[in-house]
Formats: C-alpha cells, sequence, structure tokens
C-alpha cells in the first residue's frame, strides 16, 4: 500500500475517533456532525495538504544543499 493512502486512511480515522470521543465526553452522546466534519478534515489533512507542504519542504532542502555544494 502506498505510504500517502495508509497516511490518509490513518489520519482519517483518528480524526473521526478523537472527535467521537470528545463529544461523548463533553455531551454524553455524539455530535455526529462534528465527527463527520473532523473526518473530512482528517481527510483533506493527510490526503493533500500535509503532503503538499513536505513536498515543499523537501525541494527547499534539496535547493539549499545545492547552493552549499556551490560555494
Amino acid at each position: 500500500m502506498n505510504k500517502r493512502v495508509k497516511n490518509t486512511l490513518i489520519g482519517t480515522l483518528m480524526y473521526g475517533v478523537i472527535a467521537y470521543l470528545v463529544t461523548y465526553i463533553l455531551n454524553r452522546e455524539p455530535v455526529w456532525n462534528l465527527v463527520i466534519g473532523m473526518t473530512i478534515a482528517g481527510f483533506l489533512a493527510y490526503g493533500f495538504i500535509l503532503p503538499r507542504i513536505e513536498k515543499k519542504r523537501l525541494e527547499e532542502n534539496k535547493g539549499t544543499m545545492k547552493s552549499e555544494t556551490k560555494s
């Protein structure tokens, strides 16, 4: 399984479970709108946002390494 797909599934489940537990502890019943919203947020964060940030960071690191070797 691709690393990105695995991280997306884990992040989606993690966000959903944490939202479920927090709303259950605070309200004695889960708030399903919040649980579904946080699950979608976990999917977007781990599927699209974090990989893009990591890619930019790696490109910047490669650029600094090239400039250091030229000096």
